[in-house]
């Protein structure tokens, strides 16, 4: 059977993909107590530092409080077309998740407060320490993946058997980006992989994802029709 068939797997990145703009990028500037944050961010940018060793230094270097930063979040708001995409997976019973290098409470924070509820979340941890230290923590770190402190190929391995759909924005994404059927890219992970020659489709916002799972679930339904005749 030919890949596009199988049923789908849907994945998405989080900030830059679900959000406008990058939220955790934004928090941490924002609540930086110097700019050391910079310099760590351009020796990640430029191959000299782990993904897991700049964000636990950026996050360990930020002072806010847990009910400041989770009332910050709570005004974020994701893409309206992420509500529909997720209405699509629940009638189609294909499995979606989250795959992101931010952290779980900031994630699960904004879904609340943005009316999305039980969807899968693979991110990385965060406790707060009163008044205002956060310690991060990697579950999903894989030192062979140093672009990312969230190794996101590994939670796209178990659905080899299907067909895997991937939508995401950074350096972050590369390693899940080439491990999927089907990529939807913007800014540096378009890039990167245009440079490779990897096939992708362009997005600015989810409503081109939304048409393509529209799109699949036609095509199958067409296919399964002229089986049953």
């Amino acid at each position: 059977m030919s890949r596009s068939l199988l049923k789908p797997a849907l994945f998405f990145d989080f900030d830059n993909t679900l959000t406008h703009g990058d939220v955790l990028d934004e928090l941490i500037e924002r609540y930086s107590p110097n700019e050391a944050w910079r310099d760590w961010e351009n020796a990640w940018a430029k191959g000299d530092l782990p993904a897991r060793e700049c964000l636990r230094l950026q996050v360990e270097n930020m002072r806010v409080s847990r009910a400041r930063l989770l009332g910050d979040v709570a005004r974020v708001r994701i893409d309206p077309s992420f509500a529909e995409i997720v209405d699509w997976a629940r009638r189609h019973r294909v499995e979606l998740q989250i795959v992101s290098d931010s952290f779980l409470p900031l994630i699960r924070q904004i879904l609340q407060a943005n009316g999305i509820a039980g969807i899968p979340v693979l991110a990385n941890r965060l406790e707060f320490a009163p008044p205002d230290r956060l310690l991060p923590s990697f579950p999903y770190y894989d030192p062979a993946c140093t672009c990312s402190a969230n190794a996101k190929a590994r939670h796209l391995a178990p659905y080899s058997d299907q067909r895997i759909i991937f939508a995401g924005d950074g350096h972050s994404d590369l390693d899940a980006a080439l491990a999927a059927d089907v990529v939807f890219a913007k800014a540096r992970l378009a890039n990167e992989l245009d440079a490779r020659g990897v096939a992708f489709y362009p997005f600015d916002n989810l409503e081109p994802v939304l048409a393509f799972l529209e799109g699949v679930a036609l095509a199958v339904g067409e296919v399964r029709n002229l089986a049953a005749n």
